[in-house]
């Protein structure tokens, strides 16, 4: 390995340790069974001598091999909601970490009973209110919030962050977004725009992996840039492409707030802030913040480098809060807060 790659890994398992040994919360491992499997994660409790039993905001991930903090990702939001005297719940994806299996043999259904698996944990904690459970979810989470949201009235409130409804529309903006960012227009853009087309047609036919390949090879532009997906990836993608939460939405009659960066190159932010508006039952917020990307990262922090970079790692463990968009963690704990706070009775939640 490179000296230099060596001192970067050293960097930030050193970066990480810091954060962990200054945070201001008590992090415990926990073992959430779900069916036959078993998740391994992370509760976050604020330091306390207290004995009431505690609020919790569960974390719902994004796409990709992901663990419970999301390698720091959530240690800012943790801090915060901690300091409020909120509790954070996530977990391991499959096949990260110590959680059984993979995560690309999941459906968006199977992730949505790993939440419901995981508020049944939560309703069996003591130091835990099952009066008071709300969820955040982040991009892929939005095919997930939805389905557990409209059936289960235990979660109060839900927050989307970056979240689309359509998994193929999403993916053809995602692919726009990617071609129009290299300068394509034109008859270049329609014809990689043509042939995105009819790759999509192909894996609705869920095809063997072998014909899926033949197609790429003899058919994708020189142009399209995009490589072929793993045996793994396409069959976690043919089996989840059919994925609309427009269904699932219009059941929803908890509040909802809905985040977005302008800058998003992944989900069509507008498609899905009108969407939100015309299916949710109940209160509805969104807000989207300028100069912010689908992670809701400032753009001038962290523009042009990749999430699967070590010098990403580094630069999110080391700026922490501050590297998030303006106002992020203060509306998430807004949210948070406004919707924790319970009757005079000791029941659910005010609403709005």
């Amino acid at each position: 390995m490179h000296p230099m790659i060596k001192s970067a890994i050293g960097l930030l398992i050193t970066l990480i340790v810091v954060v962990f040994w200054l945070s201001g919360y008590d992090r415990k491992a926990v073992e959430i069974n779900n069916e036959d499997s078993a998740l391994y994660g992370s509760l976050v409790l604020p330091k306390r001598d207290g004995h009431t039993p505690l609020p919790v905001l569960i974390f719902v991930h994004g796409d990709g091999p992901i663990s419970s903090g999301s390698y720091g990702y959530y240690a800012p939001l943790w801090q915060a909601l901690a300091d409020a005297g909120v509790a954070s719940l996530s977990w391991d994806k499959q096949g990260v970490g110590g959680s059984d299996g993979h995560w690309l043999e999941q459906t968006m259904t199977e992730r949505a009973q790993q939440l419901s698996a995981a508020i049944d944990w939560v309703a069996q904690q003591p130091n835990l209110d099952s009066q008071r459970i709300g969820v955040i979810g982040f991009s892929q989470a939005g095919w997930v919030l939805p389905q557990v949201l409209a059936k289960d009235e235990r979660l109060k409130y839900a927050i989307m962050v970056s979240t689309a409804v359509n998994w193929q529309q999403q993916g053809h903006y995602q692919t726009v977004q990617r071609l129009k960012s290299v300068g394509q227009e034109g008859e270049e853009l329609t014809q990689n725009l043509d042939y995105n087309t009819a790759l999509d047609a192909l894996l609705k036919q869920k095809v063997p992996y072998t014909q899926y390949k033949q197609f790429v090879t003899q058919s994708a532009p020189q142009s399209y840039g995009s490589q072929s997906m793993t045996k793994e990836r396409y069959e976690f993608v043919i089996n989840n492409m059919h994925v609309d939460a427009s269904s699932a939405l219009m059941q929803v009659k908890q509040p909802v707030l809905a985040l977005f960066g302008d800058s998003d190159a992944v989900v069509d932010v507008q498609n899905s802030i009108s969407t939100y508006q015309n299916t949710l039952l109940g209160p509805y917020q969104y807000k989207v913040y300028e100069d912010a990307n689908h992670a809701l990262f400032k753009n001038d922090y962290f523009s042009g480098i990749s999430k699967d970079s070590i010098w990403f790692g580094v630069k999110m463990n080391w700026l922490g809060s501050e590297g998030f968009t303006e106002g992020f963690i203060d509306d998430v704990l807004s949210w948070v807060t406004n919707h924790t706070q319970l009757t005079n009775g000791g029941g659910s939640t005010n609403g709005e």
